[in-house]
C-alpha cells in the first residue's frame, strides 16, 4: 500500500485488500466507490476496467462512471468556532453548486452529541439557510456523532458522503462510557459503504491546546477519511483563511466517481473484507475504501 501526501491531503495510490480462499468464479459479488484524482494537474483520467487489477483472492469484474444520485451530509462541530468568518459563505457555495442529482443533509455536533437539522434533501436551498458558523462548545468525542449519523443513515442510494468541519480532537474522559471512536466510525462507513470528507478546523482556545492532542485529533482524522476512501485536508495548527480550495477539490473527487464491481472468494464468513486494487500504472491516483462489507445486512 503506498500513501501519497499533496498539500496536506491524503491520496490513495494504491489499496490492498486481502482474501483467503482461491476460488474467485463462485464467489461473493459486491460493489464500492472508488475516486480517481488528479491533486496536481486537475484533470483526473477516465477509469477503466483495463486499468485494475485485483489480487489472486478477488476478481475485478466491471467499471462504471458515477453521474446519478447521490447524498451528502454536512456534519459541523459547534466546538470548531474559531473565527470561522467568510468561510461561512464558501461552505454555502460549496452547497448551492452541488449537482441537481445529489441530496444536502446537515447535522451539528455540540458537546459530542449530534443534531440532524437536515435529512438530506435534494431542495439545496434548505441546507444553505440552515447553515451557520460554529456556535462554540467544549471539544468532546465528533467519532461519536459521526458514528451515530452513519448507524442512522437508512439506505436508498449508491452513493453517500460525510463533509465534516472538525478539529478531530476526542476529549471523552478515559475509561468513560462513549459510543465509538475514530475506528468504530471507520467501520460502520466501511460496512455501509460512505465515504468520509474533514476539514481542519480549531476550537476559539486552541492556542492553549497541548500540540500533541491537536496532532494526534488530525491523525484520527486522517486515518477515517483515507480508511473510507475520502480525504482529509488541513495545513496548520491554526484556522486557515480559507477553505473554498478544499471544497473545489473535493467537489472534483465526487465528478470522478466510479462503481467497481468485485468478486470475493466464498469461504469467508459475511464481514468486512480487505480490498485491494493495484493500478496497471502506477501514475493512477486512487482513492477508495480499505475495506468493503460482503453478505449479511442491507447496507
Amino acid at each position: 500500500m503506498s500513501i501519497r501526501v499533496v498539500a496536506s491531503c491524503v491520496a490513495i495510490t494504491g489499496l490492498w485488500v486481502c482474501a483467503h480462499a482461491a476460488d474467485v468464479n463462485r464467489g461473493a459479488e459486491t460493489t464500492f466507490v472508488v475516486t480517481v484524482a488528479d491533486h496536481m494537474g486537475h484533470k483526473p483520467p477516465v477509469l477503466t476496467k483495463e486499468d485494475l487489477n485485483g489480487s489472486l483472492s478477488m476478481r475485478i469484474k466491471g467499471v462504471t462512471p458515477l453521474y446519478g444520485d447521490k447524498e451528502l451530509y454536512i456534519l459541523v462541530d459547534d466546538a470548531a468556532n474559531y473565527d470561522f468568518g467568510a468561510k461561512l459563505d464558501e461552505l454555502r457555495t460549496f452547497v448551492k453548486s452541488q449537482p441537481q442529482s445529489t441530496a444536502v443533509g446537515l447535522a451539528f455536533i455540540r458537546d459530542g452529541e449530534l443534531n440532524v437539522i437536515q435529512t438530506p434533501a435534494k431542495d439545496r436551498r434548505l441546507v444553505a439557510r440552515a447553515l451557520r458558523a460554529p456556535s462554540g462548545s467544549k471539544p468532546a468525542n465528533p467519532y461519536c456523532a459521526l458514528f451515530r449519523l452513519l448507524s442512522g443513515w437508512k439506505p436508498g442510494v449508491e452513493r453517500r458522503e460525510i463533509l465534516m468541519i472538525t478539529s478531530g480532537l476526542d476529549n471523552s474522559p478515559a475509561g468513560a462510557a462513549f459510543c465509538g471512536n475514530a475506528d468504530s466510525a471507520i467501520a460502520e462507513a466501511e460496512r455501509i459503504g460512505v465515504s468520509v470528507y474533514a476539514i481542519y478546523h480549531p476550537s476559539a482556545d486552541y492556542a492553549a491546546e497541548d500540540w500533541r492532542r491537536v496532532d494526534n485529533g488530525v491523525v484520527d482524522l486522517s486515518h477515517v477519511c483515507y480508511e473510507t476512501g475520502g480525504e482529509s485536508y488541513f495545513v496548520t495548527h491554526s484556522a486557515m483563511e480559507t477553505i473554498a480550495p478544499f471544497l473545489d477539490d473535493i467537489s472534483e473527487h465526487l465528478d470522478n466517481q466510479y462503481r467497481v464491481t468485485a468478486v470475493f472468494d466464498a469461504a469467508a464468513l459475511p464481514g468486512l473484507r480487505d480490498v485491494y486494487l493495484h493500478p496497471v500504472s502506477l501514475d493512477l491516483e486512487l482513492m477508495a475504501p480499505a475495506k468493503v462489507w460482503i453478505g449479511g445486512e442491507e447496507r
